[in-house]
């Protein structure tokens, strides 16, 4: 019997050498920011799961994606050397918590060539070593027993849409991390967020310099709409 061929996906094994970024102006207006306000003005969507965690905490991150789908390292050092100062490393490394795939010497090659940090669906070793460099990463967790590589090499793949902490990334969309978690920022609606969140802030910056004494939030009256008894 002839053996069973079996097709691959599209997107297997592929190295998108070349992604669309939103401009710089875009990132910079951003990191004024802090996670819950680009998630109100996003309608709660595109906050990856809680487990996926910053190392330190103040650490912090916001620029576009470069994306590696599976742990594997030499795709993994694929997608470092095709990303520019500025870029945000994603990897979707399955939720596997048991096995590390990043380290503290790939966090220094990737610091010392500008990039903003790392955001990782899975584990990293060497944690100390990370959190001196002050370099940020945001992971599920940490473990010292990392990976014996090559791991499933071909099904790995560079600069393709994945699924990171439950939420799709594509390659330049925005990535925002702070104390509080992981954002995905689409980039072809991140200046219409800003634009939003902008105008919000002016507005709620004089309301809050207007607060000279307490006042009683107006509450009572929905309250009793919603059935409450006051006793």
């Amino acid at each position: 019997m002839n053996a069973i061929q079996i097709k691959k996906h599209d997107m297997q094994g592929v190295v998108v050498r070349e992604i669309d970024r939103p401009n710089l102006e875009i990132i910079n207006r951003l990191k004024n920011f802090y996670t819950g306000i680009i998630l109100d003005h996003l309608g709660k969507y595109g906050a990856m799961i809680t487990d996926i965690k910053p190392l330190s905490s103040g650490m912090k991150i916001c620029g576009p994606a470069i994306t590696s789908y599976g742990p594997d390292l030499s795709v993994r050092r694929m997608a470092i050397n095709l990303a520019k100062p500025g870029d945000v490393l994603v990897v979707a490394a399955h939720g596997i918590e048991d096995y590390a795939c990043y380290g503290d010497g790939t966090a220094k090659r990737m610091q010392v060539k500008g990039m903003e940090g790392a955001v990782i669906d899975g584990s990293t070793r060497d944690s100390a070593g990370i959190k001196e460099l002050n370099f940020p990463t945001f992971v599920k967790n940490v473990t010292p027993k990392n990976y014996h590589y090559p791991v499933s090499a071909e099904y790995g793949s560079v600069n393709i849409p994945i699924v990171c902490g439950g939420v799709i990334v594509n390659p330049g969309d925005i990535i925002f991390g702070d104390d509080d978690g992981v954002l995905v920022i689409p980039k072809d609606i991140s200046i219409d967020v800003i634009n939003s969140i902008e105008n919000f802030l002016e507005e709620e910056i004089q309301t809050r310099d207007s607060w000279n004494s307490y006042e009683p939030f107006d509450v009572e009256d929905e309250l009793k709409q919603r059935g409450y008894v006051f006793v």
